[in-house]
């Protein structure tokens, strides 16, 4: 198969979210020349997607875009991009390892949701520790977990913030999208 048809499939199978064939053939493409940059924004691109479905599709359009501008410079845009996502993940969790050590009175993410299974009530428990005990966030997941948990049970002041710095890290998430219109302040 040609270079070009090859990238067609590729192409075809990520946005159908068939990851491992798009893998495949960016990987094919690669073998066969290791400095294809749209075979390595693709295997980037598969990489990324099986992390955060949301932020890889969105690069991929925003890739098809540059490319169907004519931009010379789409696969470098592209590829610095997602570096800068994995280095503002790495940043991020630095922090929250810093912050899980630094906290004096903290509880982890995974012990205060043991704590609301002993109350029995998110309320309750998170009312009983908001003021004097942090509760200590340390991925994507929790987080999510957490600003939902506080919506639901009518915490939506205290969501702003969590907001806020959530969509800085993770502009493109469309859970956080969805997060954000269930809030009614």
């Amino acid at each position: 198969m040609d270079r070009e048809r090859l990238l067609q499939v590729a192409a075809e199978a990520f946005l159908k979210r068939d990851f491992q064939k798009a893998l495949d053939s960016y990987l094919a493409l690669l073998r066969r020349d290791p400095m294809d940059l749209a075979a390595q924004v693709g295997v980037m691109l598969c990489d990324l997607l099986s992390e955060n479905e949301d932020e890889a599709m969105a690069l991929f359009d925003y890739y098809e875009v540059l490319k169907d501008e004519g931009d010379p410079h789409a696969e470098e845009i592209i590829i610095d991009m997602i570096r800068g996502f994995d280095e503002l993940e790495n940043e991020m969790n630095q922090a929250f390892s810093s912050q899980e050590r630094l906290v004096e009175g903290g509880i982890s993410y995974e012990d205060f949701k043991s704590f609301v299974r002993e109350r029995g009530d998110f309320k309750q428990a998170y009312e009983d520790i908001m003021f004097s005990t942090k509760v200590i966030i340390t991925n994507k997941e929790e987080l999510f977990d957490f600003i939902d948990e506080l919506i639901r049970h009518g915490y939506e002041e205290q969501v702003l913030g969590y907001l806020e710095d959530a969509s800085r890290l993770y502009p493109t998430d469309r859970r956080l999208q969805e997060l954000s219109k269930k809030i009614k302040v």
